[in-house]
């Protein structure tokens, strides 16, 4: 086992986010394959793992109690606390009596063109509402009464052509 070559950084990279978990799921099974046939990415790995295991042997550090002063203290020198301007002078009344009643003004505007808008559309039936046919019948009646005529007109801009004096010559 002592004629093993060394492992690359990138498959110590991959052994290490095994190790922590972090490889997703296929990449893991792919890993656990080479490891159950490559006996020195086995022995990295057990060497890693008995690794990770004593770091939790070590003697944890304890804080002293002003540890979060002295930092707070340390980041506000680095970066001063910024304050917000102070407005010369105070708001004055009418001022604010004024916005108001701009956002009154703007409102009333907004609901004036609002309601006259909707009142000035045509009325649209809802699906499955009745609706009057009857004036539209009256009003292309001529178009109605020649429908027969109309149907074998293949193409709209050959009847524009027919309106056209010099086709027929003047009626005189």
């Amino acid at each position: 086992m002592a004629n093993l070559p060394p492992l690359s950084e990138e498959e110590r990279a991959e052994l290490v986010a095994y190790l922590d978990g972090e490889l997703p799921k296929q990449a893991a099974l792919a890993l656990e394959a080479k490891l159950n046939t490559d006996p020195r990415l086995r022995t990295e790995v057990d060497t890693l793992r008995c690794t990770w295991e004593m770091l939790d042997y070590l003697p944890k550090p304890e804080l002293s109690a002003n540890f979060t002063s002295r930092t707070l203290d340390r980041v506000s020198a680095i970066r001063p606390i910024s304050r917000p301007l102070k407005i010369r002078g105070r708001w004055r009344p009418w001022a604010l009596g004024l916005g108001w009643a701009a956002a009154v003004l703007v409102a009333a505007v907004a609901g004036y063109g609002g309601g006259h808008w909707l009142s000035n559309r045509t009325h649209q039936p809802a699906p499955g509402q009745a609706v009057d046919v009857q004036p539209q019948l009256v009003k292309d009646f001529h178009i109605i009464e020649n429908r027969q005529l109309y149907e074998r007109v293949d193409d709209m801009d050959f009847l524009r052509a027919l309106l056209d004096p010099e086709l027929f010559g003047e009626d005189n």
